[in-house]
C-alpha cells in the first residue's frame, strides 16, 4: 500500500479514513490539523501543522495527500489547500467507498472523494478536489466545478451544470439541465427549478435569492 498524509483532522476525516480503509490501496500515516491538541483519530496520529507539508514531502515520508477538512465556511480554503499541496508536489487520488456506485463513462478528478451509498451517472464530469457525500444521486450528463460539495443525499436530475466552489446542501433537489453558478449556496432541503447566478445564497420550495455570498 502506498502512504498517504491527510490535511485536517475534524469529523470528514473521519469519513475519509473509512473510505480509504474500504478499498486497502493506501495506508494513513499520519494527520495535518493546526489543532494540535487532537492527538489522534481512529489510531491514527496527528503529526503536525500545515507548516511540515513540505519537510514531509521532501523528506519522502509521503508522497501521498488527501484534503480532509470540509464546512461551507472553509470551500475556498479546501480548494487553497489542494493547490498548495499540489505545488509541493504531492500525487493526490480519487477516493471512492466501495459502496458508492460510479459509472464507467463518468468522469472524476483527484482529490475528489465520492462516499458510500452516491451514485453517480454515466457521461457526468465531477472536476477536482469535491465531496460528493454519502448518498447523493447525480443524474447522467451533469457537470460539478472544481472544490464543490453536494451534500448528504442532494439529487441533481439530467444535465444539471454546477459551478465552481458551490456547496448543494443536504437533502436538496435541483431539476433537469439547470445551472448553478460558482460561490453559490443551496440550501438544505431546497428544490431549485431555475437557474442561479455566482455568488448568492439560495433556498426554499421554489429555491429563491435570499442574499449575495460574499
Amino acid at each position: 500500500m502506498k502512504d498517504i498524509i491527510l490535511v485536517g483532522g475534524g469529523g470528514h476525516a473521519k469519513v475519509i479514513i473509512d473510505i480509504i480503509r474500504s478499498r486497502e490501496e493506501f495506508n494513513v500515516i499520519g494527520i495535518i490539523d493546526n489543532d494540535l491538541k487532537k492527538k489522534q483519530i481512529y489510531g491514527i496520529p496527528v503529526v503536525g501543522t500545515d507548516e511540515i507539508l513540505e519537510e514531509i514531502f521532501r523528506k519522502k515520508i509521503a508522497t501521498n495527500a488527501f484534503v480532509s477538512f470540509d464546512g461551507i465556511k472553509r470551500i475556498e480554503k479546501r480548494g487553497k489547500m489542494f493547490f498548495y499541496l499540489k505545488k509541493i508536489g504531492y500525487e493526490i487520488p480519487i477516493l471512492v467507498h466501495e459502496k458508492a456506485i460510479v459509472s464507467d463513462y463518468a468522469e472524476i478528478g483527484e482529490g475528489t472523494c465520492v462516499m458510500a451509498g452516491s451514485i453517480i451517472n454515466a457521461g457526468s464530469v465531477i472536476k477536482e478536489n469535491c465531496i460528493i457525500n454519502t448518498g447523493a444521486i447525480i443524474e447522467h450528463d451533469c457537470y460539478i466545478g472544481f472544490n464543490s460539495h453536494i451534500a448528504p443525499h442532494a439529487s441533481l436530475a439530467g444535465g444539471v451544470i454546477i459551478g465552481d466552489h458551490t456547496h448543494i446542501g443536504i437533502g436538496s433537489v435541483v431539476i433537469e439541465n439547470v445551472k448553478i453558478g460558482s460561490n453559490v449556496i443551496v440550501g438544505a432541503g431546497a428544490v431549485v427549478t431555475k437557474d442561479v447566478p455566482d455568488n448568492v445564497i439560495v433556498a426554499g420550495i421554489p429555491a429563491k435569492i435570499i442574499r449575495e455570498n460574499c
